[in-house]
């Protein structure tokens, strides 16, 4: 084994020998940490600020508040980055609003959570800017394997998840972001967050038993039950000479030793508790500096010692990143490789060749078995909610002047669904439309493809329209189940935009007016396709949420949630989960794939001759990247011509000798010069156009 001293810097080394001593005998060690732990991935107070500019670059006031920031800046040049710290928040406070500086500093904490999926993320139906209430902020947090740790916090956070009694159970920090929590949870240990106010109260910390308590002294980046008020953080005008905090401080230090590790106690407010607990009891204080420099350790000490009243020892050039694994190995901690799941979805076309539609292959005859197959073969995404057999299918569908492809492809799936028993309903959205000839058209079409995989399974088309003017003629409802999730517009308004409060960005995400960007970074490169969106989308997209939940809502009152599956596309995702988080746990969703590059306007996706859509293709793989999945080729081969034939269990298509049973298969046919595309164009054509 190697020595776990390898690599450690002499105050390292000194500063590791010591915390062993204590967790090998009777002491405790009381941990208090601040940003330099987290600063590998949280921004310090320098990239906080830049956050800050970036705020208020995009802010519509015509630049007021970047002047007042470049004038509190021109005021403090060459001082410290915490006194611009503490003047940008008294500007935001003046110009903006009491807690809005709260929000650049989530946004900072942000800059570590990366979910792999942005429409699964709680953040979805959360818009940048805007501040993250209590709800999100705990759902952000259980996404634990979306976090950056650094490899100090995550070796920490297997110490306190094992051994937490050596720590008196506790640690406290003056940072504002929950890595050491997600740290200890993914330790397999539990952990509680504990910010104080400014009056040093922590509400309480009952149930807690065995669970690790971080006590975050300067506030917390989210609400929390008794940390509600306009500020999250505490200003830091008023956190020097606080003596309330101080005291609440010194009352939390319970260990014979103290580690003070990563902090600059700009406020002085550290030293101070420790001054007043050493005026009590004794205690041994061991405080680590990142500075290398020995002479500035041997002052850095003689000036602690005068603040505190007891010797201070220091320790030069100490870095988290390599203390804490080390420590971890001393005390013959394990700290695994950390478990980060499942990031992307990976195609094997080799394996589709073999699975996806080899002659004699048959589609389950169960409804489960079915959705696997979707997922496993045909790339759609399944999000089954709870454990019940899905037997009734929501399928909104907007009334257009003409249906397309892509409901072509969900009406597969919805007959062959229905052909299984499980009970189909067709929600036409026709809020606003006024052409009889239009809708029963419309109507037709997603008759037929419905019936060439449902075989005359049974299936209910619902006038959305009609729906809302039957609601509206009758009384009330005042049930608890009614009101919980309520059936009329207006109450679902009230309960969405007055009580759920989402941004009005997520808002226009959800019906699909402007792309859902998670990031400032995207915003940016992308803000005049935001623009043009929002100047060409029609408001009545608004109405969906208003309209559409009602309905589903009032099948959900009909039996349990959980048996209820809804078909639509991914883009749609943001929408139900913007429900979910108004209404709570509900139905699971079904969505077939995204197709690239188009929406459902483009005349690609409705043509009306064989030769119009062989020149569609022709002219699309002459384009570079035509290839690649979810672009318009593969899509259509996957999904308008391979799912069919699976649903129905017909023979695979073949060129010739050349079986197409995968798209490898198909890309391998091109180049073989063979006529695919033409027949491609033919197949697809006759499902789209046949009377």
């Amino acid at each position: 084994m190697t020595d776990p001293a390898d690599g450690l810097s002499a105050g390292e080394t000194l500063l590791l020998d010591r915390l062993t001593a204590s967790l090998r005998g009777v002491d405790q060690i009381t941990l208090l940490l601040g940003s330099g732990v987290t600063a590998g991935v949280i921004p310090r107070v320098h990239g906080v600020l830049e956050i800050a500019d970036s705020f208020a670059a995009g802010r519509n006031d015509d630049g007021a508040l970047e002047r007042a920031l470049e004038q509190a800046r021109s005021e403090l040049v060459g001082a410290r980055p915490i006194d611009v710290y503490r003047a940008y928040r008294r500007v935001f406070t003046d110009w903006v609003s009491a807690g809005a500086f709260d929000v650049i500093a989530q946004q900072a904490v942000l800059k570590a959570y990366a979910a792999p999926d942005p429409m699964e993320s709680p953040l979805a139906t959360h818009g940048l800017g805007q501040r993250l209430e209590r709800g999100v902020g705990e759902g952000v947090e259980n996404d634990r394997f979306s976090w950056q740790l650094p490899r100090g916090v995550q070796a920490l956070g297997h110490l306190l998840a094992q051994v937490p009694e050596a720590f008196d159970h506790r640690v406290l920090t003056t940072n504002f972001d929950p890595l050491l929590e997600i740290a200890i949870r993914s330790a397999r240990g539990r952990a509680i967050s504990l910010p104080l106010d400014s009056r040093g109260a922590y509400g309480s910390a009952g149930a807690a038993d065995g669970a690790v308590r971080v006590f975050h002294l300067h506030g917390f980046w989210r609400p929390t039950l008794h940390v509600r008020g306009p500020r999250l953080l505490h200003d830091p005008a008023r956190i020097t000479d606080n003596k309330q905090l101080i005291a609440a401080t010194a009352d939390l230090i319970r260990g014979d030793t103290i580690c003070v590790l990563a902090s600059s106690d700009w406020s002085g407010t550290v030293s101070a508790a420790l001054a007043a607990v050493a005026r009590t009891r004794p205690v041994r204080v061991l405080w680590a500096l990142n500075d290398p420099d020995a002479a500035t350790a041997l002052s850095t000490a003689e000036h602690l010692r005068e603040i505190i009243g007891v010797p201070v020892e220091c320790f030069p050039g100490v870095d988290s990143e390599r203390l804490f694994p080390a420590l971890a190995e001393r005390a013959e901690v394990p700290v695994p490789p950390r478990a980060t799941g499942l990031r992307h979805r990976v195609r094997h076309h080799s394996w589709e060749r073999q699975l996806v539609s080899q002659p004699g292959t048959q589609p389950p005859r169960d409804v489960p078995g079915l959705l696997l197959q979707l997922e496993r073969r045909f790339g759609w995404i399944n999000q089954q909610r709870g454990t019940t057999s899905p037997i009734r299918l929501l399928w909104p569908v907007r009334l257009r002047s003409r249906a397309s492809v892509i409901h072509m492809v969900q009406a597969f799936v919805a007959g062959a669904l229905a052909r299984l028993g499980v009970e189909v309903r067709i929600c036409i959205d026709d809020v606003g439309s006024r052409d009889i000839d239009v809708a029963a058209e419309f109507r037709a079409d997603l008759e037929r493809w419905f019936d060439h995989t449902g075989h005359g399974a049974v299936r209910e088309f619902v006038s959305l329209t009609d729906f809302l003017e039957h609601v509206q003629s009758q009384p009330a409802d005042t049930s608890p189940e009614a009101l919980l999730r309520p059936t009329d517009p207006w109450s679902v308004a009230r309960t969405f935009y007055g009580e759920h409060n989402p941004s009005l960005y997520s808002l226009l995400a959800a019906v699909k007016a402007v792309p859902n960007l998670t990031s400032w970074d995207e915003l940016e490169q992308n803000a005049w396709p935001i623009l043009q969106s929002v100047l060409r989308t029609d408001a009545n997209r608004l109405l969906t949420p208003l309209t559409l939940w009602p309905y589903l809502n009032s099948m959900l009152l009909e039996s349990a949630t959980n048996d209820v599956l809804t078909l639509g596309g991914r883009d749609e995702a943001i929408l139900w989960a913007q429900w979910r988080q108004t209404f709570g746990f509900g139905p699971g969703h079904l969505y077939n794939p995204y197709i690239k590059s188009l929406k459902h306007d483009a005349h690609m996706l409705r043509w009306s001759s064989e030769e119009e859509l062989r020149r569609h293709l022709h002219s699309t793989s002459e384009l570079p990247g035509w290839d690649a999945e979810g672009s318009y080729v593969p899509w259509l081969f996957q999904n308008a011509m391979l799912l069919p034939g699976y649903l129905n269990n017909d023979p695979v298509p073949e060129s010739g000798d050349f079986a197409l049973d995968s798209w490898a298969a198909f890309v391998a046919a091109i180049q073989d010069d063979r006529p695919v595309l033409d027949q491609l164009a033919a197949r697809v054509t006759d499902l789209f156009l046949r009377p």
